[in-house]
């Protein structure tokens, strides 16, 4: 009986043996397949981060874009037809001031400009109504903003450097927008 308790004994070590092999081995299978989940984890974690940053940018676009389109929307309120309708006639309104520059000598001329004249100033009163103003530039500092410069003169005591002094073609302004800008002499040093 001395023989089987040994064996027994013996068992029993194989077995604790096997059984701590066993636990070791589960518990690196464990520790592998906790690694590996975190792994995963980790991979998702940053396809999140991708995609939550994705959309974040995706988002900030629409918004521009809805902003973007919200000022257009409301420049064509503003401006709408009547910028491209002003834009055509102002060459009219330049020409009839060339024609009411014409001197004339007989009764009949005098009648013709008078005409002109009424009807120019109908055309410029229209214009105003609907937001086309005239650029009051003469005799004011030179804005680039404004005036296009197409010629200077020496500057004097009743024109200083930098001062519009003559005023070749009209500039206009459609609302707080320039339609075109005036042509002008500048006075320069």
């Amino acid at each position: 009986m001395a023989e089987f308790s040994e064996e027994a004994k013996d068992e029993q070590v194989t077995d604790s043996q096997t059984d701590s092999t066993e636990d070791s081995q589960d518990t690196n299978a464990e520790a592998s397949k906790a690694e590996s989940q975190q792994a995963q984890v980790d991979e998702l974690t940053a396809k999140i981060d991708e995609l939550e940053n994705k959309y974040l940018r995706a988002e900030a676009e629409i918004q521009n874009i809805q902003s973007h389109a919200k000022k257009e929307q409301a420049d064509l309120i503003k401006y709408g037809g009547v910028q491209p309708l002003a834009k055509d006639i102002l060459p009219i309104i330049d020409n009839l001031e060339r024609a009411l520059q014409v001197e004339v000598s007989d009764e009949s001329g005098e009648q013709l400009k008078k005409g002109v004249s009424m009807v120019s100033d109908h055309l410029i009163s229209a214009m105003k109504d609907n937001g086309v103003e005239l650029l009051d530039v003469l005799g004011k500092p030179f804005d680039p903003q404004f005036s296009q410069a197409i010629q200077t003169v020496p500057a004097d005591d009743d024109h200083p450097a930098d001062t519009v002094v003559s005023v070749l073609q009209a500039g206009y302004k459609l609302k707080d927008r320039v339609l075109r800008p005036a042509m002008v002499v500048v006075a320069a040093d």
